[in-house]
């Protein structure tokens, strides 16, 4: 409701939806003078000017529409905002790849205080024959040709971050913490790009709480790396289990009836990984402690299977690829052998 209400009040004023918000939830008592103050504390970084305000039948309360007026990094933009009367939300339409890497271009240009058209006259497009370059010029622009253009052309069409906000009841596409941390550390891994672009775009996936955390954190540390953003919000929202209580779930878990046990190491593994970071198990020992709770755990059916973790305790300790490759081969050969038997009409384990 609240995106069809900026488009359609974007088009009846004749502004691109794209460079519009709408902030709602404003109170019916709420003056001019209290709206600005609020717009101005929440986003001091935001250019924008208002439109205009209407009061919005169906939410019981007001809305503003905003034009922004000048480049905009809209990670500065708060989806929510403290106002007058609780929360006001905003709503705004997200850049186009194409949008989004003109209005960063734009944005760094402005921070520096140059324009477009002093980029195209230095690289000679406005001239029949290109002038010298100063020195100072020429440094700038090499900088942006290596530095600022390739992440931006590398944004384009990157594997995004899944929501999470820290609420207690979850919003469309929330995710609880756990879940929300593991995707993210898999996905930054994948990103190659810097750690100030990795930080703007964990921000994208951040809302209320979680996102003022992180807010919070950079007032005072404006250069925070990604990683302490995301042990800050570990420490905000993690699980508060102590090593000792990890390390009795991780040994306490079993082998469920007629679960594989490639399925069981698989299952295995977060709880092993929570006990090295609780600092129960040594890092050297991963393997080891790994391969000691399979055997313990693992319901050892099958001859063939007692026949191959024998073997395997015996032997060096793999890793958990090396364990998972010889586990598949056991069950297949005993998948294998159990087919032999039941077209011999034999059943019955080995």
């Amino acid at each position: 409701m609240a995106m069809t209400l900026l488009e359609d009040w974007c088009k009846g004023m004749d502004v691109n939806s794209q460079r519009a918000l709408l902030v709602w939830g404003i109170p019916v008592n709420c003056d001019e003078a209290e709206i600005k103050e609020t717009l101005q504390a929440a986003m001091p970084q935001v250019p924008y000017r208002v439109l205009g305000r209407m009061f919005w039948r169906e939410e019981n309360a007001k809305a503003a529409l905003l034009e922004l007026t000048g480049a905009v990094d809209y990670t500065a933009i708060p989806r929510e905002m403290p106002g007058k009367g609780g929360v006001w939300k905003v709503v705004f339409k997200p850049p186009t790849s194409d949008a989004e890497f003109l209005e960063r271009l734009h944005l760094f240009l402005a921070r520096e205080g140059w324009t477009v058209q002093d980029v195209a006259r230095v690289l000679g497009f406005q001239n029949p024959t290109p002038a010298p370059i100063p020195d100072m010029r020429a440094e700038m622009l090499n900088y942006i040709l290596h530095n600022v253009i390739p992440p931006l052309v590398e944004s384009i069409g990157y594997r995004k971050l899944t929501l999470f906000s820290g609420r207690d009841i979850l919003g469309p596409g929330e995710e609880t913490f756990d879940p929300w941390l593991e995707h993210t550390n898999e996905v930054i891994k994948e990103w190659q790009v810097s750690d100030v672009e990795k930080r703007r775009r964990l921000m994208e996936s951040l809302r209320g709480p979680a996102a003022d955390v992180i807010r919070i954190f950079k007032t005072s540390n404006p250069a925070i790396t990604t990683a302490k953003c995301l042990k800050a919000l570990e420490q905000a929202f993690g699980s508060v289990e102590s090593f000792r209580d990890a390390q009795v779930r991780f040994l306490n878990t079993y082998q469920k009836p007629g679960e594989k046990v490639s399925a069981y190491v698989i299952r295995l593994e977060p709880l092993l990984k929570k006990v090295v970071e609780k600092g129960a198990i040594d890092k050297d020992n991963v393997n080891r402690a790994r391969l000691e709770q399979v055997i313990v755990g693992a319901n050892h059916s099958g001859a063939l299977q007692r026949l191959w973790l024998t073997a395997v305790a015996e032997g060096p300790t793999p890793n958990l690829f090396q364990l998972l490759v010889q586990i598949r081969e056991g069950e297949a050969e005993e998948e294998e052998a159990e087919a032999v038997l039941l077209q011999l009409g034999l059943k019955g384990p080995l």
